[in-house]
């Protein structure tokens, strides 16, 4: 944490080890691999859309 006059500024990752645990743990080893999934799929979903406007299908 840092503190800017009053105010408190907290990094991402105290913010995520603050909901979710320290890396290693299952919690946030859980929290991870949904995101990792989250990503592949938006990728996915993404590659799908360009093949179909490559080929005027959408």
């Amino acid at each position: 944490m840092k503190k800017v006059g009053d105010m408190k500024l907290y990094s991402f990752e105290e913010l995520l080890e603050e909901d979710y645990g320290k890396i290693g743990t299952p919690e946030r080893d859980a929290f991870e691999s949904s995101v990792d999934e989250a990503v592949q799929a938006y990728r996915v979903g993404e590659a799908i859309k360009q093949a179909r406007e490559a080929q005027n299908l959408t």
